[in-house]
């Protein structure tokens, strides 16, 4: 069970899938653990064509990471980041981030960019302060996350568009488990979101050098695409895909999602 200790003492826990091929690592949203990719590191340490060697971080505070009992920063989460990748003897990755996850992998390139041989931001943001802000409804239901089956329910209207809800079941058949077996932290859940409230990457964007896919949902309702569309504009050479009828869970309607924008991210490498 391979655990990186980050600059401050923390432990960070992480998986590792695949032998060979490129390192990726893959960083999940507020309050979830890695577990939350499911399939997906699997597939892309299989893929007969590209296979890739797969790390899965647990965010501190979730899973089997520790969880301090004081507040951190995006910029701490980044400094994990970089912890595993040493632990794990790997030189650079691509860096995939999915809502706070993304907002981490910002601050990866930023602050360590020469681990960072791309990055693909999901559904993501420069900062609170640096884009268009959730409706007062979504706001609402984020807030009731850590709160049992309301929260569950808040948690559909989120992730889903509006048209997926009837079908809301089947879409989390897989994640009841996860739920039950890594309830999401309160103590966590608040200093996530204290690490969101206070990033912001605006100034320091474009001093990102390599190649960035952007990804949003056009019906995300808690990070609206207008934030993606700022990052595009701000980071040098990124490309933006706007997907028709997806909203904040990308992954749950696109699964192959990251592997796309792999494909595209080491194309432009292959290409440079």
């Amino acid at each position: 069970m391979p655990f990186a200790r980050s600059t401050d003492g923390t432990a960070i826990h992480y998986d590792v899938f695949g032998e060979q091929g490129p390192f990726v690592v893959l960083l999940q949203g507020l309050g979830l653990s890695g577990r939350f990719w499911f399939t997906i590191p699997e597939e892309l340490a299989t893929d007969p064509t590209a296979p890739q060697r797969v790390l899965v971080i647990d965010n501190r505070g979730t899973g089997r990471s520790d969880a301090p009992r004081v507040p951190w920063r995006m910029s701490t989460m980044a400094d994990d980041v970089a912890a595993v990748l040493d632990a794990a003897g790997a030189p650079s990755a691509v860096v995939v981030g999915i809502s706070l996850g993304g907002m981490v992998a910002q601050h990866v390139a930023i602050r360590h960019p020469t681990r960072v041989d791309g990055l693909v931001l999901l559904a993501t943001m420069a900062g609170i302060g640096s884009g268009r802000l959730p409706s007062a409804r979504a706001v609402s239901w984020f807030l009731t996350l850590p709160f049992g089956r309301r929260g569950a329910r808040n948690l559909a209207r989120l992730l889903l568009p509006e048209a997926e809800l009837p079908r809301a079941r089947e879409h989390f058949a897989g994640w009841r488990h996860v739920i039950r077996a890594e309830p999401l932290s309160a103590r966590a859940f608040v200093y996530h979101l204290g690490a969101v409230l206070t990033h912001s990457t605006r100034r320091e964007l474009a001093t990102i050098r390599c190649p960035t896919v952007i990804v949003a949902g056009a019906a995300d309702v808690l990070v609206p695409p207008r934030n993606s569309e700022l990052l595009a504009n701000a980071i040098p050479g990124a490309t933006l895909e706007l997907l028709p009828g997806v909203a904040h869970g990308i992954p749950i309607l696109d699964p192959q999602i990251v592997h796309r924008t792999l494909r595209r991210i080491r194309g432009h490498v292959r290409g440079s």
